[in-house]
């Protein structure tokens, strides 16, 4: 998960006012070992350091490590992530691009290292391409890769990063790095090839979130304040979400027939918007074996219970929709949507920021309050970092890396948690104290993140687009398939590690 907050103080935080403020891509079987991240636990939740801790934390790097002026080179997709590992190479004035700057900048002279960045544009499948092609030919230009889930994870290409578990200097066990996020994607469980942590500040935006037009809710009947209670209290469920949307649809030209002139109840545009809400329900999707080797095994019996409760959200209750377009705000900006499926990220861009109605930031509901707590992923779309298996020095890197996470911790999170998302991102108080709730529960998934080469890890969202629910056959012939696909993708990455 992503940091943790105290329940006690969620539970304090409910009788804070609302404020306005301003607004900015079954058990498991015996010999098991290791169940899926999905699966919901009620372990307590440990308290976030104050700030002044994050700002003294030490790390545990030698005082005088030096790195004699070396130059790291570090590969990217362009996009926003420039911004997220250097902040564009110059202070803008930014909030955002300056800290990350500075962090940047602390580490270079900390290290006496320099780094030459290497951002590619284009899409990230040419992305991965290009890095795979120049890491198998033995290219060691660069010793530090900021990849992503669908460009390496869903690309099979485990076998060009180096195992990371036994880094000299890195050192999962401090709070910059999501340690459960970071063991959650290794395939057996022992070699951690891809790391999750606050060297990333994409990774904070990527986790799924539901937003709500506060003055829409408002007219139809409903109290947003209320609603933020009922989440903030647990009780958020998607029977109770089908019950408000069901009221809100409004048919505003009058012509019987649901369309865009209409005010939705609840949109869902694009098919990975599925996929997040699938990983809302606390399903177990996976377990792993006596070797930490992951297998399908799915609750069934919950799993068929989402794929009813999301098909009856999205067919059965009118004025709801799913449609699988391209991600458009515009329905919920122009205020033809109340409740609209999306990522926290959605928050940032200029269409949002610009909305003229005010609009709320929750989680996604639990399937029932049985659950206790909300599950939710960080999208494959966001960031790991990661050594490519031609860098010369690993421990150099590790270093390098160790020292950015420990410098994000200290001197970036904070002020762009606290600034940017939960004040000029939001536009109230509680919006700030949800987006607490999604941070303390978001993780990455396993066979989400594997699903392109594996299948198999988003069979209920298989089932929602098509408004189906035959899950029981479909699993009956995807497990076998799916189990192979796995063992032959770790007997891959076996070979490769022994050759060295």
């Amino acid at each position: 998960m992503l940091k943790r907050i105290s329940a006690a103080m969620l539970a304090a935080l409910m009788l804070i006012p609302a404020m306005a403020a301003c607004s900015e891509d079954a058990g498991t079987p015996a010999g098991d070992t290791t169940a899926s991240a999905d699966t919901t636990t009620t372990a307590p939740i440990e308290t976030e350091p104050a700030e002044t801790e994050r700002k003294d934390a030490k790390d545990n790097l030698p005082a005088d490590l030096n790195l004699g002026g070396k130059t790291l080179g570090v590969y990217m997709r362009k996009a926003f992530r420039v911004r997220d590992w250097d902040g564009g190479g110059e202070e803008t004035g930014d909030l955002v691009s300056d800290l990350v700057y500075r962090r940047t900048e602390t580490v270079k002279e900390r290290l006496n290292v320099q780094f030459e960045t290497t951002a590619m544009s284009g899409s990230w499948k040419d992305f991965g391409k290009e890095m795979e092609k120049n890491i198998m030919a033995g290219d060691d230009t660069w010793q530090i890769v900021f990849t992503t889930g669908n460009a390496s994870i869903g690309s099979s290409r485990d076998h060009i990063f180096m195992d990371l578990s036994d880094n000299k200097y890195i050192d999962l066990s401090q709070p910059w790095w999501w340690e459960e996020a970071t063991r959650e994607v290794s395939l057996d469980g022992k070699k951690l090839r891809y790391l999750v942590g606050d060297i990333h500040i994409v990774n904070y935006t990527h986790a799924g979130a539901l937003l709500f037009n506060t003055n829409k809710l408002s007219d139809g009947g409903y109290d947003p304040e209320a609603l933020y209670k009922t989440v903030i209290e647990r009780k958020w469920t998607y029977d109770k979400l089908n019950e408000m949307t069901a009221s809100l649809y409004k048919d505003i030209n009058g012509n019987g027939t649901v369309d865009d002139a209409d005010l939705y109840g609840l949109l869902v545009i694009h098919r990975e918007l599925i996929a997040q809400m699938e990983h809302t329900g606390a399903v177990r999707r996976y377990s792993r074996d006596e070797n930490g080797h992951p297998y399908l095994d799915y609750d069934q019996e919950r799993t068929i219970k989402m794929i009813d409760t999301l098909n009856k959200l999205l067919y059965e209750t009118k004025g709801n929709a799913y449609i699988a377009a391209d991600v458009d705000y515009r329905p919920f900006t122009t205020g033809h949507a109340v409740f609209f499926a999306g990522r926290i990220a959605y928050t940032t861009e200029a269409d949002l920021r610009e909305m003229e109605d005010n609009f709320g930031i929750i989680p996604y509901p639990m399937l029932d309050e049985e659950q206790g707590e909300y599950t939710n992923i960080i999208h494959n779309s966001s960031d790991f970092v990661a050594v490519p298996v031609t860098c010369k020095n690993p421990d150099e890197a590790g270093a390098v890396l160790e020292a950015l996470c420990a410098e994000s911790y200290r001197t970036v999170i904070e002020p762009f948690y606290e600034t940017a998302l939960k004040t000029k991102y939001s536009r109230d108080s509680y919006s700030g104290q949800c987006i607490d709730i999604i941070r303390a529960v978001s993780t990455k998934a396993l066979l989400f993140e594997y699903n392109n080469i594996t299948k198999g890890g988003v069979m209920i969202g298989d089932q929602v687009a098509k408004g189906t629910n035959n899950f029981a056959s479909a699993y009956a012939s995807q497990k076998p398939v799916t189990d192979q696909k796995i063992k032959d993708l770790i007997a891959k990455y076996a070979a490769a590690d022994a050759k060295g």
